[in-house]
């Protein structure tokens, strides 16, 4: 493996390969531009090919940036799971209203328990949302801030002044939500809103 080549490695680890194409050519094309500046100065190909690569700078510091700024592997896999379940769902409407009824199903078998109703009441925003016609970044923050005070009443009222003491069962629960959550936050920074999908605005 030559120097760029390990540089690349290096700079690119942990980044979707989209992203990692788009580095390897921005990289590149700096590399060639700054190899062919020092050998029109005199540089023999040894030196020129050195100080090229020291131009590019530490590769685990430029890793740290184009992770905030590039879609990383994780990011893009979550992508493409949601946008699998968009094209499940789409391609079954019998499916989108037995989704719906869930909550509904829920609340009318749950009259009289408490419990059920909240739970019912919780899943309701989550359920419908991909139905809903949220396609602006400002229904988006409405969306979400309407879903965390849903999900944060629901477990505060099914829990009670128990919730502290099951702290962490709950932190165990919703640990994984949050970091999907976390995740879809970055891609949102990342990402043009013209080139949002559905997922994104939820």
């Amino acid at each position: 493996m030559n120097p760029l080549e390990n540089w690349l490695k290096q700079a690119t680890r942990g980044l979707s390969a989209a992203s990692a194409a788009q580095v390897h050519a921005e990289i590149g094309e700096h590399y060639r531009s700054s190899l062919d500046a020092a050998i029109a100065a005199g540089a023999t190909p040894e030196n020129a090919s050195r100080t090229a690569l020291q131009n590019l700078g530490d590769p685990r510091a430029a890793n740290h940036q184009y992770r905030r700024v590039l879609l990383t592997s994780a990011e893009a896999r979550l992508l493409r799971q949601g946008n699998r379940e968009s094209r499940f769902l789409c391609a079954r409407p019998w499916l989108m209203w037995l989704v719906l009824a869930v909550p509904v199903a829920a609340i009318i078998a749950g009259a009289t328990a408490g419990d059920v109703v909240l739970i019912a009441i919780a899943m309701a925003p989550i359920l419908a949302a991909p139905f809903l016609p949220i396609f602006t970044p400002s229904r988006a923050r409405i969306f979400r801030g309407v879903k965390l005070v849903a999900m944060a009443g629901a477990i505060l009222a099914l829990f009670g002044p128990h919730a502290v003491k099951m702290s962490w069962l709950l932190i165990s629960c919703l640990w994984p939500l949050a970091l999907i959550e976390w995740r879809r936050a970055s891609i949102r920074r990342k990402l043009p809103v013209a080139a949002w999908p559905k997922q994104l605005y939820l």
